[in-house]
């Protein structure tokens, strides 16, 4: 059975990125298949205990609370591990800072525990720490990485050569099923969507995350400033799209993305576009062993 759904009891070897603070799109991931998330950076503790009620409510399936480190006050840190601990949450993922901080603790109540990470080292350091599983963050996503800029074909196979055992999950520069067999294909046990699940009908986000997304071309985004640099679209694009400026959050691969869908149709279609994909190569491929046996 594949790491990723054994580790978390889903169907599909998806996790959704901390891209909804509130449950609706999580909710939607998890029903179909996937493990969705709470993005709980900018909730209060008692918003987050509204919402993981919420989420339960809309679900019985698993899910995961988000949490990146260096982004919060320590005391704030703090408030909302305890209310993951007295909430009972199943699972925790975390970024941005070290795994160090929160993981023995969250284990300690039964909470699996996955660490986001930009480098093969951060990923032996998380191993060391006792997560369940990495979720490897290439410069071509969205997400938070600070100044590595280790791609997706150098960072997956790099990390399951050091952790051959280890639950990996290639995080960015996933948008269908290429993409998924793609990663398979380096060493990852499952993908992480992030900008592909926020062009989807039950994102709660602003229209013009919509806009910007559709509207990207493969120059569209570039690696922001600061500490932790998230991938955003370039002040340039988004005032020729919007007309004015705006800094949001997306990943390289809004350049493949064309349509805005339900969740669950664009998790059903990916992995049937995968395994089509993995098929068809596995023929190509065989075709040169075949040759070079005679």
């Amino acid at each position: 059975m594949n790491a990723l759904c054994n580790l978390y009891g889903i169907r599909y070897p998806l996790v959704m990125g901390a891209v909804a603070a509130t449950p609706k799109l999580g909710i939607a991931v998890s029903e179909a298949g996937g493990l969705g998330t709470i993005a709980a950076a900018n909730a209060t503790p008692q918003q987050l205990r509204e919402r993981i009620a919420e989420f339960r409510a809309g679900t019985s399936k698993p899910w995961a609370v988000n949490f990146p480190i260096a982004l919060m006050p320590p005391d704030q840190l703090e408030e909302k591990i305890q209310v993951c601990i007295e909430e009972r949450v199943e699972a925790v993922i975390t970024s941005a800072g070290s795994p160090k901080v929160a993981t023995a603790r969250l284990k300690a109540h039964g909470i699996k525990v996955a660490q986001v990470v930009a480098t093969t080292y951060h990923a032996q350091k998380a191993a060391e720490a006792g997560v369940d599983a990495v979720i490897a963050e290439p410069v071509e996503s969205g997400g938070y990485r600070g100044d590595n800029e280790v791609s997706m074909m150098v960072l997956i196979p790099s990390i399951r050569r050091a952790l051959p055992d280890m639950p990996l999950v290639a995080a960015g520069a996933v948008a269908d099923g290429a993409g998924i067999a793609a990663v398979f294909a380096l060493g990852a046990d499952g993908v992480q969507l992030g900008t592909r699940l926020v062009a989807t009908t039950e994102s709660e986000l602003p229209a013009h995350y919509h806009k910007l997304i559709l509207a990207a071309e493969d120059t569209s985004t570039a690696s922001a400033e600061g500490r932790v640099r998230p991938r955003v679209a370039k002040p340039e694009f988004a005032e020729a799209v919007l007309g004015e400026k705006r800094r949001i959050q997306m990943g390289q691969v809004s350049a493949l993305i064309n349509d805005v869908a339900p969740a669950a149709e664009i998790i059903e279609r990916i992995f049937r576009e995968a395994a089509e994909v993995a098929g068809r190569n596995a023929e190509r491929l065989n075709a040169f062993g075949a040759a070079l046996s005679h």
